[in-house]
């Protein structure tokens, strides 16, 4: 088995990305400090071994890298919470372009001729206030606030040290990620979901009011329209994207999205009907820097890696979430760290 790095491996995204690589015939080690991650979320896969740490640490990420013989890394460590960048922009920055910088070095101290190859993870944050139309990979990133601004400034520091230092680089952009995993054992779980739908289910549950920021968007409700892409979907084009890497293919950046938009008050409306509870809703004004819609044009992914999203129900998305948040919180062996 072909030794990948994954750092963020405990998170969201990376504890489905662990059975994907194991599905491929890669091992898996996983690097992350477990602040925002599940030690169940690896401890499930046999065949994936946990570093506890910061990729932060270059001492660290010099001896995994050698002492793994890592052939390729994917990094989807990135905060994603839009209220807390504008709180702690500086972590933001130093963790989307201080520690991706480090990464870059460590890999190019590691192999100089032939560093592996990296697929960094991004999100469409980077569009700051959206578009009506569904966003190509060509499109001009306008971010408004701390978390677009970080992730694009990683982006080009990805995209410009790789190029000049040999680097093979593919930049992943997620829209809104939703769903479960049950067969393999991974949901969204952290302490404070910024997701929508994991949110709007925990206030249902807790019946604490859903925060809805802005009803004045203009949009077919007023309130802001996001692209929903299954979480598994995601982790399929990863798959693909890596793929390609390994086989020398060429640098470039996909947009992992449905192309499909379902307004924030659709999505409450369906989690008050599949999880049959009665969800509070209060109503606030817009967040700085909140789109006003994100849709993704995947069209290059289609073109390229052969990928397009396939679990496009909203319904079932919502119902793998609720069966997820209800099973989190019956079942006392996940804690974190």
């Amino acid at each position: 088995m072909a030794p990948v790095l994954l750092i963020g491996g405990a998170g969201y995204l990376g504890g489905h990305l662990i059975p994907m690589l194991i599905h491929q015939g890669h091992q898996p080690v996983v690097l992350d400090d477990l602040s925002r991650g599940w030690r169940r979320t690896v401890d499930l896969h046999p065949q994936a071994t946990l570093v506890q740490g910061s990729f932060g640490d270059r001492a660290l990420l010099d001896a995994v890298l050698h002492d793994h013989g890592i052939v390729a890394v994917i990094q989807v460590s990135a905060w994603l919470d839009l209220e807390e960048s504008w709180r702690q922009a500086d972590r933001f920055y130093a963790l989307h372009v201080g520690h991706t910088l480090g990464l870059i070095q460590a890999l190019v101290a590691y192999r100089p001729q032939s560093p592996p190859p990296l697929l960094f993870g991004s999100h469409a944050a980077v569009f700051g206030e959206g578009s009506v139309e569904p966003l190509r990979e060509e499109a001009d990133p306008i971010p408004s606030s701390p978390l677009g601004r970080s992730l694009l400034a990683a982006e080009w520091l990805v995209r410009d040290a790789g190029r000049s230092s040999g680097l093979d680089t593919v930049i992943m952009r997620s829209f809104e990620l939703a769903g479960a995993d049950h067969r393999n054992g991974c949901g969204e779980s952290h302490r404070r979901d910024h997701h929508l739908i994991p949110r709007a289910i925990r206030c249902a549950r807790t019946q604490i009011p859903f925060r809805l920021y802005g009803s004045d968007f203009p949009t077919r409700d007023g309130t802001a329209v996001r692209d929903l892409v299954d979480v598994s979907d995601v982790a399929r084009g990863y798959g693909m994207a890596l793929n390609r890497l390994l086989a020398g293919g060429s640098r470039g950046i996909y947009h992992l999205g449905s192309g499909h938009g379902t307004s924030v008050l659709e999505v409450l409306h369906l989690v008050e009907r599949i999880t049959a509870m009665k969800l509070p809703i209060e109503r606030w004004p817009r967040r700085p820097g909140e789109a006003a819609c994100l849709l993704a044009d995947a069209s290059l992914a289609s073109q390229e890696l052969g990928w397009r999203a396939e679990r496009l129900s909203v319904e079932r998305m919502v119902a793998d979430a609720a069966t997820w948040d209800a099973q989190l919180h019956s079942d006392q062996q996940w804690v974190y760290g």
